[in-house]
């Protein structure tokens, strides 16, 4: 025997020993505390042996390799690892060769944690095997608590399939399912899901069967039958791709409802290309057969929409030194929920709208603003607007900071162009003496902004009071004959306290003469942890008072009695991280009301523990009368018991609105849960308030059963 203290050994077809590797000639590395070669050549690796080749690894206790019969035998220990997978097992022999081989007792990992283990593993190639006497599981060690046992499987790691025969589903080691051939995905790949169970007396007893489809890497879809005890079947197919400058998504669902005797449905997509020169095609789709669809059928937020809108964007930024701005095209197609007819809904078909910002000095920046948009509805006026706007901005800042101000002084031109077939559009223009609707409006602002701190000595806190006054003066025209697309007066709220035109859309522009005040005081505190900042207080008021008390528009803005605004206040209290208590409210201090309050408590823990508590009111001299108390919880009740409930109780109409209660169980490869809620809203084509419940059953690796 020759004795190598190292030994460089270059084998043809190693390669066949691990999945993934070329099958040509390339060196391998083989160290081990003694390695000899017989004179019959076989070269004999003991004690810590490892073998490298590339990116893969055998580890051993001995090695034998046979260089006549290309056979290569390890024992002890043996580990094999890639990227792919790590085997460990007792004893394993592989031929060189023929890419085959045979593995004892072997445990295969995969890279997502799932474990495959074989009384006897069977190499058919570098991406193949057959196991038999096989124990499959994605629990973890030390918490296995389902397991798949088959008398045989097959694993394809490129087709990224386990495929079993004569299976039993075991939970704790008890047999619960049986079935002769079963195939579980190891990613991405067609076949059945998990199915969606749930009752509930809008739509009955309800049990959904996915299928998923994976023809391409860069699309798929699901294809999910839909039995509804009280509806009837429903279809739904939902398709997606992606590429490398976007994505689509697109749903479609449709019934025929054995309650209404109709065929309802639903379409919604989703489109975002990124387009060269840096413009942008986004375009998104939610379309409904009926107004009661929502109510029926929705089982998320969207069950309450008032509005759905279909729309496609085409946008480019531009930037070019010291001139930047964009534009974009858009088209908008909306439906109203409220009501039975969208006949009046307005449309956009096209808005192009554009924004251009010249910084000509540090101190002064020019504006042009445009707006084109083509309104269309089947009843009422439609017909075209365009709204210019040019204005200068002068900003200025006091040396060392502490005082800012900002000059802005432009003007609105807007301009219609009305259909000539309605009524509306002829009444409006014989008004006008046969002239095209159109405004124009000056307008000035100056807005001052000061910031006085303390800072305690040890640098932990911080003091800010920030007053800011702000003069806005609009001259504008009476618009009580302006056409009236999408355009609303807003009343105070902190958005538009600083704000000089209130209205909503184009359609209307304030006339105005108001001083605009407010005050903040501030307490901040710096984290020793982190060197974050929390603001632990905020207190704040507000107001206006308007020199001119004047209407554009009686239907829609009655004229003030007084020059004095509502006061608006607010309170925001944050002792730590995990808690939040705030305050807020309009008080009328000429009749002695407040026109609206609202409060709120939250504490977080933790991501998994909080309780939260608020209370809205809305007085009747103020808006449509409200009172609406909102409490919502999550806490962990052990290590894996998660209970959570939702209420929402309307003290005017002593009502609840929504009542919710669910407990879940989170194992490390299982989860379970339950939730029964009570929706007390529109309830679409049944009059009942919706009752009902959802159960979850999700196995780590294999799927979920629940909604």
């Amino acid at each position: 025997m020759h004795h190598l203290p190292r030994f460089f050994l270059f084998i043809t077809a190693f390669a066949m020993l691990w999945p993934a590797l070329p099958a040509f000639a390339a060196a391998v590395d083989i160290t081990a505390d003694e390695i000899t070669r017989t004179a019959d050549g076989i070269v004999v690796a003991k004690g810590n042996v490892v073998i490298k080749r590339t990116t893969d690894t055998l580890r051993a206790d001995e090695v034998r390799y046979r260089t006549e019969q290309k056979v290569l035998e390890a024992r002890g220990h043996v580990i094999i690892e890639s990227p792919k997978a790590t085997i460990h097992a007792d004893h394993a022999v592989m031929n060189t060769n023929s890419k085959t081989g045979n593995i004892q007792n072997a445990t295969i990992t995969l890279p997502d944690g799932a474990r495959l283990k074989a009384e006897r593993l069977k190499r058919i190639d570098d991406q193949r095997f057959e196991a038999e006497g096989v124990i499959y599981s994605a629990c973890p060690v030390d918490e296995e608590s389902w397991r798949i046992r088959a008398s045989s499987a097959q694993l394809d790691q490129e087709e990224g399939t386990l495929t079993t025969t004569n299976s039993r589903f075991e939970v704790w080691q008890i047999p619960v399912l049986y079935t002769p051939w079963s195939q579980q995905p190891l990613r991405r790949k067609s076949g059945m899901l998990m199915p969606k169970i749930g009752s509930g007396n809008r739509r009955g007893t309800e049990i959904a069967t996915p299928v998923y489809l994976a023809p391409h890497e860069s699309f798929d879809a699901t294809l999910t039958p839909h039995w509804m005890s009280a509806r009837g079947f429903m279809g739904e197919t939902e398709l997606r791709h992606a590429s490398s400058f976007g994505n689509e998504f697109i749903n479609i669902a449709g019934i025929n409802d054995t309650v209404t005797q109709q065929l309802r449905g639903r379409l919604q997509g989703d489109l975002i290309w990124k387009l060269p020169a840096n413009i942008t095609l986004a375009a998104k789709a939610d379309h409904v057969s009926d107004s009661d669809y929502l109510a029926d059928y929705a089982t998320g937020d969207d069950i309450s929409s008032r509005y759905l809108s279909s729309e496609a964007t085409l946008s480019q930024l531009i930037n070019q030194g010291n001139l930047s701005g964009d534009w974009s095209l858009l088209l908008r197609h909306q439906q109203n929920m409220l009501l039975q007819s969208n006949a009046r809904t307005l449309h956009f078909d096209p808005r192009l709208e554009s924004h251009a910002q010249w910084e000509a000095d540090p101190n002064l920046i020019l504006h042009f603003d445009q707006q084109t948009t083509r309104f269309e509805r089947r009843v009422g006026t439609y017909g075209w607007r365009m709204d210019l706007h040019p204005y200068i901005e002068i900003p200025w800042e006091l040396s060392g900071g502490g005082i800012s101000a900002t000059l802005q002084a432009g003007s609105h031109h807007t301009r219609y162009w009305l259909s000539q077939d309605t009524a509306a559009a002829q009444n409006i223009r014989r008004a006008l003496t046969d002239k095209m609707p159109n405004r124009t409006t000056a307008e000035a602002s100056l807005e001052v902004r000061s910031d006085f701190e303390k800072i305690s000595a040890d640098g932990k806190w911080r003091h800010v009071i920030s007053p800011v006054a702000r003069f806005d003066h609009i001259d504008a025209p009476d618009q009580s004959l302006l056409p009236l697309f999408d355009s609303s007066f807003g009343r105070l709220t902190w958005g538009n306290l600083l704000s000089g035109n209130r209205f909503s859309g184009y359609d209307r522009i304030e006339r105005a003469n108001r001083f605009s005040f407010l005050l903040e005081n501030s307490i901040q505190r710096k984290s020793s942890i982190d060197d974050t900042t929390l603001d632990v207080l905020v207190v704040r008021g507000g107001m206006a008072y308007d020199l001119t008390r004047a209407s554009i528009d009686s239907r829609i803005q009655p004229a003030p009695t007084r020059p004095f605004s509502n006061l608006l206040g607010e309170i925001i209290w944050k002792p730590a991280k995990s808690i939040k208590v705030s305050t807020s409210g309009q008080y009328n201090t000429s009749e002695k009301y407040w026109g609206t309050l609202s409060a709120s408590t939250t504490f977080s823990p933790s991501k998994v523990n909080s309780i939260s508590a608020s209370y809205r009111f809305t007085d009747s001299r103020y808006s449509t009368e409200s009172q609406l108390i909102t409490l919502s919880a999550q806490q962990r009740i052990s290590n894996r018991w998660v209970a959570n409930g939702n209420w929402s109780y309307d003290s005017l109409l002593k009502l609840s609105q929504r009542t919710t209660l669910g407990l879940r169980y989170q194992h490390p490869c299982w989860a379970a849960g339950a939730e029964a809620y009570r929706i007390n809203r529109r309830t679409g084509t049944t009059q009942a308030s919706n009752l009902g419940f959802r159960i979850l059953l999700e196995f780590k690796g294999l799927g979920s059963v629940g909604s």
